[in-house]
């Protein structure tokens, strides 16, 4: 078997050495990969200088990978090679039972300093912020919660002693732990089977946890279900480019007693009357229903009259999880650190903010910056 896919690798490095020149000649080149959600690299300009110091080379190397005719087309049939060698993870994507693309972060690639670092960074804030309400969420990933689904002999970053390690060592906040919750619906459809995100359904019981520890009371009764899209292929099935996987679904939950809201991007740059763009269906990132993508900085200017003001510091996780919170509060400010360049701490003054959720996935809680 191992021979024969030799060959096929063989044939298909022959054909790409043949046809690539030939193609790049009289094909535009792209400026976007709808695919990977990124843009490609362009035809890099000839200097001296680059070409002394080697930069070109570089930069026309990863033009020609980039700009290649059928480049997605190949990558399918070398993943179809992949599986028939018995694989079991490409591309840092597991190929799990039920069809389930999970991503695979192994203990070797674990910062302790790193998380240590941001845990530090967490506890400074919190100190400096004692008389506000805090609370902390940090969302198990697939690989945690659908662990049964791996592949046998799976390796996989020890999960739960980063979880808790960041419960036992927050000070100053509540951390409000999900990991049972979720485990207790993980026959349901509470992550995307193509994507590393977590489904409407996940937020939605990681949201009625939250309401316990907020004592409110929620009931998935509430809630109108509708589905936007049962074609939806996301990041994970983009690293792996399996024909075969199942497309998803996405939902927004609808709550039956609605509340009035206006939404505001960018510091007031970009305003809208819904949380949800429903022209981002049209595109391959179809997740961006939520708010159409990550910004630095959203606003939402309910119709509650009840003087709570949140701010929320998260990653994209928290996008799906956001609409649950609309009848809570009279404010919501969602700042995303990894864009947000502003002072903080002048913000939260200027805002007035008295109430604090700190909301990210584990696996990125690891590596922000």
């Amino acid at each position: 078997m191992k021979k024969k896919i030799n060959i096929i690798f063989i044939v298909l490095f022959i054909i790409i050495i043949i046809l690539v020149p030939i193609t790049m000649v009289f094909t535009e080149d792209k400026e976007f990969s709808e695919n990977e959600n990124r843009y490609l690299s362009s035809k890099p300009k000839i200097s001296i200088n680059e070409i002394l110091n080697g930069k070109y080379f570089k930069n026309f190397e990863k033009y020609v990978d980039d700009q290649f005719v059928f480049r997605d087309k190949l990558y399918e049939i070398k993943t179809q090679v992949q599986i028939l060698a018995g694989n079991k993870d490409i591309n840092g994507v597991y190929l799990a039972k039920d069809n389930y693309l999970i991503e695979k972060k192994l203990d070797s690639e674990v910062d302790k300093e790193k998380l240590q670092e941001n845990m530090n960074k967490i506890n400074e804030f919190t100190n400096n912020n004692k008389d506000k309400k805090i609370q902390m969420m940090i969302v198990p990933t697939a690989s945690l919660i659908l662990e049964e689904k791996l592949p046998k002999n799976a390796s996989e970053y020890n999960q739960n002693e980063i979880l808790d390690e960041i419960k036992n060592n927050l000070k100053n906040a509540t951390f409000i732990d999900l990991k049972e919750q979720l485990l207790d619906h993980k026959e349901e459809y509470i992550y995307y089977k193509t994507d590393h995100h977590w489904t409407s359904l996940g937020s939605y019981y990681a949201y009625q946890e939250w309401c316990k520890y907020n004592n409110i009371n929620t009931e998935i009764k509430d809630y109108s279900r509708k589905t936007v899209t049962a074609e939806f292929k996301g990041s994970l099935y983009s690293k792996v480019l399996n024909r075969n996987v199942e497309e998803d679904e996405i939902e927004i939950f609808i709550p039956k007693e609605e509340v009035n809201y206006e939404v505001t991007y960018n510091f007031n740059k970009n305003s809208n009357s819904s949380i949800y763009d429903f022209e981002k269906l049209k595109t391959k990132d179809k997740y961006q229903i939520f708010f159409g993508g990550n910004y630095p900085e959203i606003k939402i200017d309910t119709s509650n009259k009840n003087e709570k003001k949140l701010l929320l510091l998260k990653d994209s996780y928290a996008n799906s999880f956001i609409p649950f919170l609309l009848n809570n509060y009279e404010n919501i400010y969602v700042v995303d650190m990894r864009y947000f360049k502003e002072n903080l701490d002048e913000y939260m003054a200027e805002n007035d903010i008295n109430e604090i959720l700190i909301l990210y996935n584990a696996t990125n809680f690891i590596d922000i910056k």
